[in-house]
This record gives structure tokens, sequence and C-alpha cells, in this order.
């Protein structure tokens, strides 16, 4: 008896250890290896050696990709540290209307990710959403194009992914 209470702990996770190496770890791995073949679609397993990673370098896209992950990462991190703390803060407290505030922070996390996407869609769009809204009350000129301009559609992505 003895034994089992030992072992009993072990038995039950080791399918879940089994899957979390294999399914895991083990195809990080094996991506790690066919990074280093000639393969493109399916995989192959003629070795080339540091070409892949050559060609990738030398790719325009993937720097752009890159600078792009990591500007969306670190103002995605860094806006929701700073919201996060803050709301934290005030919701600890106790002020006036902390019920809206409670609201307000527990909202998104109600929805799902295709209300969410399909939300900011249809605000950001020039036909219907804030544009739409702010010429409507008499700004002609306003344009808020940031769906479409390359230099400030990942600062968009931030705030949406932030506020989900």
């Amino acid at each position: 008896m003895d034994a089992l209470q030992r072992w009993l702990p072990k038995l039950v996770l080791a399918p879940s250890m089994f899957i979390v190496l294999v399914g895991f770890y083990g195809y990080i791995l094996w991506t790690f290896v066919l990074s280093f073949t000639t393969s493109t679609f399916l995989p192959t397993y003629k070795w080339a050696g540091l070409a892949q990673y050559a060609r990738l370098f030398d790719n325009d896209r993937w720097w752009v990709a890159s600078k792009n992950l990591l500007l969306f990462g670190g103002l995605f991190i860094a806006i929701s540290l700073a919201i996060g703390v803050l709301l934290a803060v005030l919701l600890d407290q106790r002020i006036r209307r902390e019920g809206f505030i409670r609201t307000i922070y527990l909202y998104p996390m109600a929805l799902s990710m295709i209300v969410t996407g399909t939300a900011w869609k249809w605000l950001l769009n020039p036909g219907m959403g804030l544009d739409k809204l702010l010429r409507d009350w008499g700004w002609e000129g306003f344009r808020l194009d940031w769906l479409i301009d390359p230099d400030r559609v990942v600062y968009c992505l931030v705030i949406a992914a932030v506020w989900q």
C-alpha cells in the first residue's frame, strides 16, 4: 500500500508528461532538425546546413516581420502591464464607480476573440466606424487610415490586443 501511494502520482502524471514531451518538445526538436535540411513544404532529409537560414536572413520580409513582432510584443507587454497595475490599484481601493471599473475590466474577457475582432473591424471601417462618425460630426478632413497605412497598422493591432 505504501508503494502504491508513492507511485500513484507518477502514474497519474505519466500520460500528460508523455504528451507534453512528445507533442511539444519533440516537435520543437523535429522542426529544428528540419531547418537544416532542404525541406520546403513536405519534410525531406537532405542536409543543407545553414543554407535555409542564409536564405531567411536575406529575405527583406523576414526583417519587416521581425521588427513588427518586436514592436508589437514590446508595446503589448508594456501597455498591458501598465494598465493592469493601474487597474489593480484602482480595484483594490475604495473608490467611487468601483462597479463601473470592474465592468470595464471584466467585459473584454467575457467576449470571444471573434466578437472582439468583428467589433474592431466595424470600429475601424472607414465607411461605418470612427471615420464616418467624426465626419458626420463635422470633421470632414478626418481620416483614420491605420488599417491601410503600413507604418501605423501595428499600433492599431496593439490597441485592439490590449483591449482584449
